[in-house]
């Protein structure tokens, strides 16, 4: 019985250990569609693949998408900003992070100062277009969406819209995921962000399943002990 225990704590001690194995600091990536979090499936990835280079093809604009667990405590957008840093993105790629763990969603963004799209419309078609399709937990769409909006984007005459880059930086406002509003950018340079209802590093370290199995874990353990304790009883008594 004290190995059974034994062995049953060992197995819950590794479930409650095993977090979310894709959060990390910002950090460099390669290609266009980063998904640590696995939440794109491959018929997925082939349709992000197809709208990302389609864009890239007829505006010369980058886009990279990036899904983790969390973004280990950082800002999103200076999550999204120190990414595309250390990746080496230039002034024709634009950067998306979003943060899926937890039963929450956290995103960022970046562009350089030279981007080609005036920041304030990239904005705006996060807040309107692409936050919907994550409060969704839709994130194939979520990217398929940015990037046809931003081909739009580029085919529409800007007008006396100031391009990225020319712009007084803004001070960095944040408004719930879902909520439509956008938000402000930290500089020209950088990034904005939405955030969830609750705030990231809120949640739990590890899912929602996770917790139903470690659950249901102490339960069965629980169940053993009962019954293997009147089991014990009635032996002694028959003796």
């Amino acid at each position: 019985m004290r190995r059974t225990w034994t062995v049953l704590g060992a197995l819950v001690l590794v479930l409650l250990a095993a977090g979310p194995a894709s959060a990390g600091p910002p950090r460099q990536v390669s290609g266009q569609l980063t998904d640590d979090s696995v939440v794109i499936g491959a018929a997925g990835r082939q349709v992000v693949q197809q709208a990302v280079d389609r864009l890239e093809a007829e505006r010369d604009i980058g886009l990279h998408a990036v899904f983790v667990s969390d973004f280990d405590a950082v800002p999103a957008g200076e999550w999204a900003r120190r990414t595309a840093e250390l990746s080496g993105l230039g002034d024709s790629d634009i950067l998306l992070a979003v943060a899926v763990g937890g039963g929450t969603y956290d995103y960022g963004w970046w562009v350089a100062e030279g981007f080609p799209l005036p920041v304030a419309e990239v904005d705006a078609v996060l807040a309107s277009e692409v936050d919907p399709e994550l409060a969704a937990r839709d994130w194939t769409q979520a990217v398929v969406t940015l990037s046809e909006q931003l081909r739009s984007l580029a085919e529409t005459p800007t007008g006396s819209e100031t391009p990225a880059g020319s712009e007084t930086p803004a001070a960095v406002s944040e408004t719930p995921a879902g909520s439509g509003t956008a938000a402000g950018s930290d500089t020209a340079t950088d990034t904005t962000m939405a955030t969830s209802d609750e705030t990231p590093g809120s949640t739990l370290p590890w899912s929602g399943t996770t917790t139903l199995v470690v659950i249901g874990i102490f339960a069965v353990v629980l169940l053993s002990g009962h019954l293997l304790s009147r089991r014990n009883a009635s032996s002694t008594s028959t003796q």
